[in-house]
């Protein structure tokens, strides 16, 4: 059914930390955004991340490495579940939360037609556009650049929503729900936010979720050296999370707390991605190119958060030289060194 758009609460209500700041939106975006340190933040949300062309593109870097390290779009049982006919002859439903860019539900879209997906973010979905091929450490990427809107696939819909209000659905209406890292960054009550993903998933229903530890950990999901600036890095972004109300943690509790719902079955499993050429794996090394690529994104993507947290001019660039300078003395091959370290966790509900 057509999701009904609830009126969302100001910025200030969401941010008592004062995450928002700066100058309206213009007139073009109407009340959609507003602009800070030359970076596009949306008016509505918790999450610190901007909403424009570069964090997109930060985005789709890190989905593109996510489905190398992972080897697939999901981790689960999911072809067996959308592709088992239903006894009514309805078409299989499946829900992506926080979409972003579109980009996994427009590739499941493809992947699996005779299934109907519904994206839902709080800030409106790009237009998909044609691909000009592939690009960057010989892994395949979509390339966003163009003018030219592609038509959207007839089995693939996006809706605006604010997820920390709820969802606009009926009870057991999904058979596949989808949530991959919103909760750390979007959703100060992910426990209820679970719990409303499970009532609108319909029985032996899949829950997908995953998470990374925010922003950075070694490799081995230990953290950096205290005195690095990794780690000064690392603490500032996880305090201001906490602040409003986040967990930047949520990774290491998903497991106990998706047991506890009404599920018959969990698994999870973590993935290393690399920000950086230290894997011994060539292929894995190639990644890590791409990785350091969405380092250096996240790096400018949180400097207005790191001005409002009292960084002054000289203070920052002090750090994000220290920074460079850490990721340069990881030696490549070495096997060890920056990385995004990530829960996948797949449940199906009794």
């Amino acid at each position: 059914m057509p999701m009904q758009i609830r009126q969302i609460p100001s910025a200030q209500q969401y941010h008592p930390a004062g995450f928002i700041s700066g100058s309206p939106a213009t007139s073009d975006d109407d009340d959609q955004f507003y602009y800070h340190e030359g970076r596009r933040l949306p008016t509505q949300g918790y999450c610190p991340f901007p909403a424009d062309e570069e964090e997109n593109e930060r985005l789709r870097t890190v989905h593109t490495m996510t489905q190398a390290v992972l080897g697939s779009n999901y981790f689960g049982p999911v072809d067996r579940v959308l592709l088992k006919p239903t006894s009514t002859g309805r078409r299989r439903q499946v829900l992506d939360i926080g979409a972003g860019t579109g980009s996994w539900t427009r590739e499941m879209g493809q992947n699996f037609p005779s299934v109907d997906f519904c994206g839902i973010d709080i800030i409106p979905v790009q237009p998909a556009v044609q691909s000009r091929g592939a690009g960057g450490a010989g892994l395949l990427r979509m390339s966003y650049d163009s003018d030219d809107d592609a038509p959207e696939l007839p089995n693939v819909r996006f809706e605006r929503s604010d997820v920390t209000m709820g969802l606009n659905y009926g009870d057991m209406e999904f058979d596949v729900v989808h949530c991959r890292n919103v909760l750390t960054v979007a959703i100060p009550d992910y426990i209820g936010a679970i719990r409303e993903f499970t009532r609108v998933l319909r029985p032996s229903g899949l829950l997908l979720l995953a998470e990374t530890t925010v922003p950075y950990t070694l490799s081995d999901g230990t953290t950096h050296n205290p005195d690095s600036a990794l780690a000064e890095f690392t603490y500032a972004v996880q305090n201001a999370l906490r602040a409003v109300g986040m967990d930047p943690d949520i990774r290491l509790t998903l497991e106990s707390v998706v047991r506890k719902g009404s599920f018959k079955e969990v698994e999870t499993r973590d993935i290393v991605i690399p920000l950086g050429e230290w894997p011994a794996d060539p292929r894995l090394r190639k990644i890590g190119r791409l990785g350091r690529e969405a380092l250096e994104m996240t790096l400018r993507s949180l400097t207005p958060l790191l001005r409002q947290g009292g960084y002054d001019d000289g203070q920052l660039s002090m750090l994000l030289s220290r920074i460079h300078t850490e990721l340069d003395a990881e030696k490549p091959g070495s096997g060890s060194g920056t990385a995004l370290v990530s829960t996948y966790l797949w449940a199906k509900k009794k």
